[in-house]
């Protein structure tokens, strides 16, 4: 599922306050959907979540309000501008689907899912340092990311998916670059479902991930 624009909210600064880094997100999302005069569109792991935030709040208040569970829209049937909220893969995956043709900011909930690695993927903008440049991702991670889309096709179920995967895993443990966050997060970028990460996360802490 392609996406035109993406942005997040890195959960890297304990003091920064919620109310700040959804503001970011929500400026970001209103103005994507002014450029594009089509609906925004917040999408929650669960109602109620909006409720602690003001601004998030008031987002709900004005635009259209989702979760996975309660949405009868398909993941895949894009609408128009996404805000995800603190998002676990579940949710990540139902928004990037509403999101499709346009565009998607995501406010990272560490705890729940790290989104390092899908930012780095999609080439999301870093709303609290919007002038940095996008990280590069290493060439060996980037062939080595491809080769798990590849065998990830069918959520890691097959055995031969299982062990081809779990040796290109193990090569990149070798040369130091594997990271569980940031490799789930990629996956998740690259479509890889919710319960394939779940297995893929399984063969990263087998061959020793950090």
């Amino acid at each position: 599922m392609s996406i035109l624009r993406a942005a997040w909210v890195p959960d890297d600064d304990p003091e920064r306050d919620w109310e700040v880094g959804t503001e970011l997100a929500v400026r970001w999302v209103e103005h994507e959907a002014a450029e594009q005069d089509a609906t925004a569109v917040l999408v929650l792991n669960a109602f109620g979540a909006e409720q602690s935030i003001p601004t998030l709040r008031r987002f709900a208040e004005r635009h259209l309000v989702t979760t996975p569970r309660s949405s009868r829209q398909r993941a895949g049937s894009g609408v128009g501008p996404v805000l995800a909220y603190v998002p676990d893969a579940k949710t990540l995956e139902f928004a990037t689907g509403l999101a499709r043709s346009s565009s998607l900011a995501v406010v990272e909930g560490a705890n729940l899912f790290p989104l390092h690695g899908w930012a780095a993927q999609v080439h999301a903008i870093d709303l609290t340092r919007p002038e940095d440049e996008v990280e590069e991702v290493d060439a060996r991670l980037t062939s080595a990311l491809e080769s798990l889309r590849f065998y990830g096709n069918n959520g890691y179920g097959p055995p031969f998916d299982r062990q081809q995967a779990a040796r290109v895993l193990d090569d990149l443990r070798s040369a130091g670059l594997l990271d569980h966050d940031v490799v789930i997060g990629a996956m998740a970028a690259q479509g890889i479902s919710p319960h394939g990460l779940k297995r893929l996360g399984q063969l990263i802490k087998a061959a020793g991930g950090r």
